[in-house]
């Protein structure tokens, strides 16, 4: 074997090892960004059965939310301040679900079926309420996206007598 003949041969091992290094690579990534995305709607998960947890566990809390969801006017002022801040916090989740779904780290899927969730929660008169009133602490966009979403919601939502 000549000495071209053996430079020829290392370069063509080392381009399918180079090969062979992005193929792996590739898939890596692809792996990782499956896992990242499980760990994502899972910590999302996790804060929404936080919070129905609450509901489950504890009557106040859940007459607060249940009333407050009604638009009631049972509720105190320190439980009406007490269920602004549950759907607040309510709120938050479900824009953080729309962050990634719009950047791509959430499946559509999933964020579809969320959506039946927010769907029901956007035409609640006491949320309705809420919502016209409390225009902090979440992104314009966000925003737009739940203004437009309500919008929806209620041609698709026979009113209430």
């Amino acid at each position: 074997m000549t000495l071209e003949t053996f430079y020829y041969i290392s370069q063509i091992v080392a381009v399918v090892g180079i090969f062979a290094s992005l193929i792996f690579v590739g898939l890596q990534v692809r792996q990782n960004t499956k896992a990242l995305k499980a760990t994502s709607h899972h910590a999302v998960t996790d804060s929404f059965n936080a919070i129905n947890n609450m509901i489950a566990n504890d009557p106040a809390f859940a007459r607060r939310w249940r009333l407050g969801n009604a638009g009631s006017e049972e509720l105190n002022e320190d439980e009406r301040v007490s269920f602004s801040f549950m759907a607040l916090g309510y709120m938050r989740i479900f824009e953080t679900l729309y962050y990634q779904y719009t950047n791509g780290t959430l499946d559509k899927k999933l964020f579809d079926a969320e959506l039946k969730t927010l769907k029901w929660t956007v035409t609640q008169p006491g949320f309705l309420a809420w919502w016209t009133v409390n225009p902090i602490s979440l992104s314009a966009e966000f925003r737009a996206f739940i203004d437009g979403f309500i919008r929806d919601a209620q041609k698709e939502t026979p009113p209430r007598p």
